[in-house]
């Protein structure tokens, strides 16, 4: 594993504005492992990994159509994406890649105007309204298999979000989502999870949120300000080790009718499909003006 180093302190803001000189940087990070082929809290006929590859997928059409100013014109490079799978093979060697297809996985970030034009196809579904059908463009299959080296993606992130920081010093801070279903089994994720959020651009740290999918029938827990009441050591560390919500997203989950508090972290958990949808919208909130 490598030692990026973390930047210099610095007062956080989160308050750039995203444009063609600060673009904004999304990590995703995806736990890939066979227990992701399990139902999704809710919805016992929906795998985990099906339906984030679905979420995930609508998610990057609508960061690329925020970047559209001008239908004659495509979409701008206000947004780089990276999309991190992470899972090991039958030997237990960790895998961690990019979760797009060629040629877009050679690359540590996409650019949304290269995301646009490299879909890897683009599926035809029913329109919301129940008439017609709307065009849906596919980047990512879904795929589970093996264990959850999650140390190995937080270190992954943390090379990409260094190297962000280092060319985009202005820039809104890096913003990495990490969603899985269980314990890394590479070691104690915190200390990189500590690593990663030690990063920092003049605007702020870099972010991490992380999001926990289960079959618990439990209800979904979205951005609390507390420990969760739980013996569960896994929920409180996931807890632990994401950041507190800057004050616009704070805003954006109450629009989506959440009571959230100030101090909120960006940790969920007990995720069905809708909580999984609200809690990507609100952690990839920045730059949702642009149009």
């Amino acid at each position: 594993m490598s030692n990026f180093d973390e930047t210099r302190m610095r007062s956080a803001t989160y308050s750039a504005r995203v444009d063609r000189d600060r673009p904004a940087c999304l990590i995703f990070l995806l736990d890939q492992s066979n227990s992701m082929r399990d139902p999704l809290a809710g919805d016992p006929n929906r795998s985990r990994h099906v339906a984030l590859a679905e979420i995930l997928n609508g998610l990057l059409y609508e960061v690329v159509l925020r970047c559209v100013k001008s239908p004659q014109e495509g979409p701008r490079p206000y947004f780089a994406v990276a999309v991190v799978g992470y899972s090991t093979d039958q030997l237990g060697n960790p895998i961690i890649q990019s979760a797009l297809h060629p040629p877009l996985d050679v690359h540590d970030v996409v650019w949304t105007p290269d995301l646009a034009g490299n879909p890897l196809r683009i599926d035809q579904r029913p329109a919301g309204s129940g008439s017609g059908f709307v065009s849906a463009p596919v980047w990512i299959e879904p795929t589970a298999g093996g264990g959850t080296p999650m140390c190995g993606a937080f270190d992954r992130a943390g090379l990409i979000a260094k190297s962000w920081v280092d060319t985009y010093p202005s820039s809104f801070p890096p913003i990495v989502i990490n969603i899985t279903d269980g314990e890394a089994t590479d070691g104690d994720p915190l200390p990189w999870a500590t690593r990663l959020t030690g990063l920092q651009s003049d605007d702020g740290a870099v972010l991490l949120f992380n999001l926990g999918l289960s079959s618990n029938p439990s209800p979904p827990l979205l951005f609390p300000s507390e420990v969760p009441n739980t013996q569960d050591e896994f929920t409180s560390l996931m807890f632990q080790m994401s950041s507190t919500l800057p004050s616009f997203m704070i805003e954006a989950a109450r629009a989506q009718g959440f009571d959230v508090q100030a101090g909120a972290r960006g940790f969920g958990c007990n995720a069905d499909l809708r909580s999984v949808v609200t809690f990507l919208n609100v952690g990839t909130a920045v730059g949702r003006a642009l149009r």
